[in-house]
């Protein structure tokens, strides 16, 4: 240990104050912790050295031994101090027992937050309905969660809220729920990958949706009413006369999170006839035949 006036060695004078030596040491010692200089043999002896002078100019009896020896010219060092006050822990972690709150926050000693480590994030993936990802809401599930004392986890009952129009493997995290830290360090979070279930009769575009409208020829050439599919049951369309296969009609609001529903026109026409139905296609065929040029070239068809 060092043969050092205690005074010296942290800095302040004879006559200094408790609150001055504490101050001061605080300074030093944060200087020269452990945590601040790992593996360096020096800065730990140092630490050691500053902490003893610190225990004994801080206790009113071995302060005024310690000050007598001074005046009684027997050196103000370390040698002795053991047969003077009976003997010191020079154990790192002791000392840091004892006067670890000096150097953290909020009451958490400064070697205390060395050692504590958050968990790691944990992924898992939950399968929702079309339904609830475009309209969002509240979804019980069981998930087996990790938890600190035992590598197959714990399982749980949890209920998650899932935003309106969320993705197809869209990330939701839930924090805390990963795993468990160490040395009394925060858990980490459990990070769910939605994956989103199809719908037959919808397709999505960011917060629009499409749905086929089957139409009959005669209400496509007419004009009429129809319904189509919507996340809360059916609406009613018009479709306007001479509408053609593949137009669109536009439903605002309709789709996800105030998004538009899009009705695809889709022109059905009977696999089967009826003898009626045949001879009623029969005799539209012949007036739009006579509708057509005595010139017109016939088109070549051709298959894709």
């Amino acid at each position: 240990m060092s043969d050092n006036n205690l005074y010296d060695l942290l800095g302040v004078a004879e006559d200094a104050s408790e609150e001055q030596i504490r101050t001061a040491y605080k300074k030093l010692a944060i200087k020269f912790h452990p945590d601040k200089n790992p593996g360096d043999a020096a800065a730990e002896e140092r630490f050691k050295e500053l902490t003893q002078a610190f225990e004994v100019l801080t206790d009113a009896k071995k302060r005024q031994a310690y000050d007598m020896r001074l005046k009684g010219g027997m050196g103000g060092g370390f040698d002795g101090l053991e047969d003077l006050f009976g003997g010191f822990s020079f154990n790192i972690e002791d000392i840091l027992g004892r006067h670890g709150d000096l150097f953290g926050g909020h009451g958490v000693p400064f070697h205390a937050r060395r050692v504590q480590q958050r968990g790691h994030d944990v992924e898992a993936e939950l399968k929702i309905d079309f339904a609830t990802a475009a309209k969002g809401g509240k979804v019980d599930v069981r998930l087996r969660l990790p938890t600190a004392g035992s590598l197959q986890g714990e399982v749980k009952s949890i209920s998650i809220n899932v935003p309106a129009g969320v993705d197809d493997g869209a990330p939701m995290r839930l924090r805390g729920l990963g795993q468990a830290g160490a040395g009394g360090g925060p858990a980490g979070d459990l990070i769910l990958r939605l994956g989103v279930a199809s719908d037959h009769r919808f397709t999505r575009k960011g917060k629009n949706l499409t749905a086929d409208l089957d139409v009959s020829p005669a209400t496509a050439v007419l004009g009429g009413k129809a319904t189509v599919p919507t996340l809360d049951g059916e609406a009613t369309v018009t479709v306007p006369p001479g509408t053609s296969s593949g137009a669109r009609l536009r439903l605002r609001g309709l789709g996800i999170a105030g998004g538009d529903l899009f009705a695809r026109i889709m022109i059905r026409v009977p696999k089967e006839p009826t003898d009626e139905e045949r001879a009623l296609y029969e005799q539209l065929r012949d007036l739009s035949s006579e509708a057509e040029p005595a010139d017109a070239a016939p088109a070549e068809a051709q298959q894709d």
